[in-house]
């Protein structure tokens, strides 16, 4: 009986040992690892056109896509 209690006391005694760890709150370090790349998209003549653009590097991406016509 006196080495379940010694047992569960190292137990209990090595939890009281344990520190929480915070995450920091300096969200202004992070940084995006990739291009923010999206559709644009303009109707000329009744038709649909899409095209690429980098948001991040604010650039073009090859050329103008006819989708088809705009309703």
């Amino acid at each position: 009986m006196k080495r379940v209690y010694a047992i569960c006391l190292a137990i209990v005694c090595s939890f009281s040992f344990i520190q929480p760890v915070f995450a920091q709150d300096n969200i202004s370090q992070i940084e995006p690892r990739s291009d923010i790349i999206d559709w644009k998209y303009k109707v000329e003549n009744g038709k649909l056109y899409k095209r690429l653009y980098n948001f991040t590097k604010e650039q073009w991406i090859g050329d103008w896509i006819l989708v088809g016509t705009a309703s």
